[in-house]
């Protein structure tokens, strides 16, 4: 075991400063070349600091640390195992050795109490300095006496009038503090808030445990895939065995109950996500599997993608239930995070400009946020039309690249650097941006869906429909870029009325490629009656298409031999393209 102090330290000594003085450290710290520590140990500083703004430091235990940071599987045992001490030391001294090269001038530091996991932020200005006595002259030993370097003790009652004196001193500089921190933010002064956390509770019955636990292991791999959630580590509360059992974990907002079963034909899971901090079911429902015929490795792998995706996608259960509470009570942080993924959804002028704004002065807060550099990147590229561009396109690709930097093993900064790429000209770095993002997380539907339609507009088409395909598969709705690429395909193979079925369930409500595509399966049909209607709706935001088509197609990157089928079937509906 490590040292530990003999006297607890009070709660509010470990975050002893404004919330955003202590985050803005953190992420200089963690973003500083001159700050040598690894990365799973920057990784294991940026998580107990995030578990003390949450105000969970009282939970930070040797568990919950091993399993989160380090990776070690949910038997683990501090007792056997001194990965935590181990790496605890290494990140102390680290921390130690920064501050102490390269801290003279910063006004906050961090560091981590021997015997403790939780940091500490602090004014670099302790309080025996205020009165002209170095910092290190003091220690306090197990007696709660002080003694200095010379080994000259200190009473209690001595040190207690010193540190009345230096406390005073503190609090006027920590009142200028906070008034000048108000005066500077008063007009944007917002909460930041962060991923919503979730406790996974697998309910065993005694029948197929092992299978079951093996499909909880994998659910919470690909939950994690998706950077949207915080999982609380696995523990007694994630392995309840009785209906009535109360195994809500008190870390968690969300709670994720699952019942596994399996018979000869499907397997399935029983899931229902709870708000613990109300109490509502957020929704209940089975997902199944059939396995007849499949493989069992494959029929895990769909059921657990579907499970994801309902649950940790930005359209999932949980993040609409986030969404509706930051609409109510708006935030910075995550809150814009979520408000621009509606705005993306809803394509609406002033929702982008408001979901712009949000994320910028998020961005001013948190520079070093990957989550609003992706998501504002794909904001401006909504913005920023390919047919009219006012200019985003350069930023939104810095800020694509910002946050692939930032969060290199996060699918979100490829996602949007893949979309970013396309748009500047770069298709083959676009799909190679593309592959890295489902290679991060290959349950990420409507990015493959996305990545699928690249594939196939740029002469990929096999690829794109094989990808397509397995994207539908795995979120079991509708997605517009999968419809459209299994719908050319369709039309180019001459199966006319499976492209209008795929046409039928392309979701958005206006989308240039799929009315010309539509256009031309209608022309091909011989339905010019209902082609003109829809090229009369094209020309009142176009009224030029006809004069600008292949230019059109060339700036989309849509392959030539695409836009010449394409072509085909718009003069048959009666156009005269140019």
């Amino acid at each position: 075991m490590e040292d530990t102090y003999s006297f607890d330290i009070k709660a509010e000594q470990y975050l002893a400063v404004p919330y955003m003085l202590a985050r803005r450290e953190l992420e200089a710290v963690l973003s500083d070349p001159q700050f040598q520590c690894s990365e799973r140990n920057k990784k294991f500083l940026r998580f107990v600091s995030e578990e003390l703004f949450a105000g969970r430091a009282a939970a930070l235990k040797a568990y919950s640390i091993a399993v989160d940071v380090f990776g070690r599987p949910t038997s683990f045992d501090a007792s056997t195992d001194p990965i935590v001490r181990i790496e605890a030391t290494r990140l102390r001294s680290a921390l130690s050795r920064y501050y102490e090269l390269y801290g003279s001038s910063r006004e906050v530091g961090i560091e981590l109490p021997k015997g403790r996991y939780v940091p500490m932020f602090s004014l670099r200005h302790p309080e025996t300095e205020e009165l002209g006595l170095p910092a290190s002259s003091f220690q306090t030993n197990n007696e709660g006496a002080t003694a200095n370097e010379h080994g000259e003790t200190i009473s209690g009652s001595a040190l207690t009038i010193v540190k009345k004196l230096s406390l005073a001193a503190t609090a006027l500089i920590s009142v200028g503090l906070f008034v000048g921190y108000i005066l500077l933010s008063s007009l944007d002064a917002a909460v930041i808030s962060e991923k919503p956390t979730v406790a996974v509770d697998l309910q065993l019955n005694g029948a197929n445990d092992q299978e079951a636990i093996a499909m909880r292991d994998l659910l919470m791999s690909a939950l994690s895939n998706f950077s949207t959630l915080r999982l609380s580590a696995p523990d007694a509360y994630t392995a309840s065995t009785t209906e009535n059992a109360s195994v809500a974990s008190p870390r968690s907002r969300y709670r994720l109950v699952l019942k596994y079963s399996v018979d000869a034909i499907q397997k399935s899971v029983w899931w229902q996500v709870i708000d613990q901090q109300t109490g509502e079911v957020l929704q209940s429902d089975d997902e199944l599997s059939r396995i007849e015929g499949v493989a069992s490795a494959g029929a895990d792998e769909l059921l657990v993608a579907r499970l994801a995706t309902r649950i940790a996608s930005m359209n999932g259960v949980i993040n609409t239930a986030e969404t509706r509470r930051d609409l109510e009570h708006p935030t910075l942080g995550y809150g814009c995070v979520l408000r621009a993924n509606l705005a993306l959804n809803t394509s609406t002028p002033q929702a982008l400009s408001q979901a712009r704004s949000c994320l910028e002065r998020t961005l001013q807060e948190r520079p070093y946020d990957a989550d609003s550099h992706a998501m504002l990147a794909a904001t401006l590229l909504s913005i920023d039309p390919p047919e009219a561009s006012i200019g985003l396109t350069a930023s939104a690709l810095e800020h694509a690249d910002r946050a692939v930097t930032l969060a290199p093993e996060s699918s979100r900064g490829f996602a949007s650097k893949m979309m970013a790429e396309l748009r500047a000209g770069h298709a083959e770095t676009a799909i190679e941006a593309g592959r890295r993002a489902i290679a991060l997380n290959p349950y990420n539907s409507r990015v493959a869906a996305r990545l699928a339609r690249i594939l196939y507009s740029t002469g990929k088409r096999t690829e794109g429909v094989r990808l397509a395909s397995k994207a539908l598969e795995i979120d079991g709705l509708p997605l517009a870029d999968a419809e459209w690429t299994l719908a050319f395909d369709a039309y180019s193979q001459g199966q006319l009325g499976e492209a209008l079925l795929h046409l039928k369930r392309e979701t958005r409500k206006t989308c240039y490629l799929a009315d010309l595509l539509l256009t031309a399966t209608l022309g091909r049909l011989g339905q010019k009656g209902d082609a003109s209607a829809i090229i009369a709706d094209i020309r009142k935001s176009r009224p030029d298409f006809e004069r600008n088509f292949h230019a059109d197609m060339s700036g989309r990157h849509i392959d030539p031999q695409m836009t010449r089928e394409l072509a085909q079937g718009l003069h048959l509906a009666g156009l005269r393209l140019q």
